[in-house]
């Protein structure tokens, strides 16, 4: 069994994808826009630039091997609002690796709630909410 993180945005997820890939030294896989998707029954003529929000894409990293990172724009007429109480919590390797997912995930944070640095519980930890309202929790035990 695994679990997979998947956020969905409001017209930010290319964005998004693109900041999430550099931070995790992955690749975006399997980008798919919403024009690709096949008509369904039911479902309303999609507007030029929903067309081009991303319906689904993957990003795999080898700090999650054999996982990925599953990254979507909302569906026609829906909005969303993160709100709070989720998080991700990337456990990395060593120090270097967690002041370096660090350095890049706190570029344009909305805010950092614990800076990273010694625990008592962790040689690095630290809590912050990016530039996309994502709460990420960063770990060297």
């Amino acid at each position: 069994m695994k679990i997979t993180s998947y956020l969905i945005f409001n017209g930010q997820a290319e964005e998004a994808a693109n900041f999430y890939a550099g931070v995790l030294g992955g690749t975006i896989e399997n980008l798919y826009r919403y024009a690709d998707f096949p008509p369904m029954e039911g479902m309303p003529p999609l507007s030029d630039e929903y067309k081009q929000r991303v319906g689904h894409c993957c990003i795999t990293s080898p700090l999650f091997p054999g996982g990925t990172m599953g990254i979507s724009d909302t569906v026609m007429g829906d909005t969303l609002s993160f709100g709070s109480g989720h998080m991700l919590t990337l456990s990395v390797d060593s120090v270097a690796e967690a002041e370096m997912v660090w350095e890049r995930l706190s570029v344009d944070a909305q805010k950092v709630m614990c800076p990273l640095g010694e625990a008592f519980f962790a040689k690095r930890y630290g809590e912050l909410t990016d530039r996309f309202g994502i709460q990420w929790a960063v770990m060297f035990e």
